[in-house]
């Protein structure tokens, strides 16, 4: 859980909201004093630090609002595909809940539908769902959207396991494809990839994350039909991590890393290096969360070492 949705959790609605206004003046304000991103300085960081090369598949994160931008926005898509190639695929996270936790979202009973749904998740990744031959995964919190030559398998099978993160998502699918995970504009502390060794691991991993109930949600497909699509929901009380922290601390840089570039954060992940090095470290007891949500079993088998 973040500062921000903890500050939700206790604050007053009207202070929640003076405090978010005030926060948000305050970052538009740090970013319009740094050096202005071109489109040929973003290109040059897309290739020299975050080494996206043709042929990438890679998982985009992404804050337009936390760039100085001397371009419009749109122009990052063609610039990423400038840079991967017509053979490369691209994805994004196109969540559909806006300012609340999926729990509480699914609580509320919507509908999803993989055509229409908005996507909550930043401009960057609404604007890339609309693109013609944009493909969805058909899952009622943690869709995707892809682009490109893989997008219809990568996407295909999102709605097969009730754990979100598991081997039939497309956040698992990237370690088969030696995908690479960029962040443009943010830190880890956006990289939903980590969230495969959860999923991985199960009952065995040292965290409970998710609420017990599995929820039955009504979910619209390409052909207009209704799925019943079963899924798991974070326990935001469980979900207390610091996942930069734990990168700079237990990952190697081959597999992640966070940069600072002009003052703008961006990251660089390998999926299948990175996935490979958090199963190792979760099976030993060291994972992304604090080890305050450890479940008892753990925290009485860390006692005995």
């Amino acid at each position: 859980m973040s500062i921000r949705e903890l500050a939700g959790k206790i604050l007053p609605p009207a202070m929640f909201a003076a405090v978010t206004r005030a926060a948000k003046k305050f970052q538009r304000a740090r970013i319009a004093r740094l050096p202005v991103l071109t489109e040929a300085g973003l290109h040059r960081i897309l290739i020299n630090d975050l080494g996206l090369t043709e042929g990438d598949t890679v998982f985009v994160h992404s804050s337009v609002d936390r760039l100085n931008l001397g371009f419009p926005f749109y122009r990052v898509l063609p610039l990423v595909r400038e840079v991967i190639g017509a053979s490369g695929t691209m994805l994004f996270p196109t969540y559909p809940n806006q300012r609340m936790s999926s729990y509480e979202y699914l609580l509320r009973g919507e509908v999803f539908d993989v055509r229409k749904t908005p996507s909550y998740t930043g401009l960057l990744n609404e604007f890339a769902r609309r693109q013609k031959g944009a493909m969805r995964s058909l899952h009622p919190t943690k869709s995707v959207c892809a682009i490109g030559p893989s997008a219809q398998e990568i996407t295909a099978t999102h709605q097969h396991s009730p754990y979100p993160y598991d081997t039939p998502s497309p956040y698992f699918k990237l370690i088969a494809h030696r995908a690479k995970i960029v962040g443009i504009g943010v830190s880890t502390n956006r990289l939903s990839f980590v969230y495969c060794v959860d999923d991985a691991l199960k009952e065995s991993f040292p965290v409970r994350v998710y609420h017990k109930r599995v929820f039955e949600v009504p979910c619209v497909n390409y052909s207009g039909e209704t799925e019943i699509v079963e899924t798991y929901a974070h326990d935001m009380r469980a979900v207390v991590h610091d996942i930069p922290r734990y990168m700079r601390t237990h990952i190697s840089g081959e597999a992640c890393r966070d940069l600072n570039v002009n003052g703008m954060n961006f990251f660089r992940g390998d999926a299948p290096r990175l996935f490979d090095e958090m199963l190792r470290l979760a099976k030993e007891g060291v994972t992304v969360y604090s080890r305050s949500v450890y479940s008892d079993d753990w925290k009485r088998r860390a006692r005995a070492f």
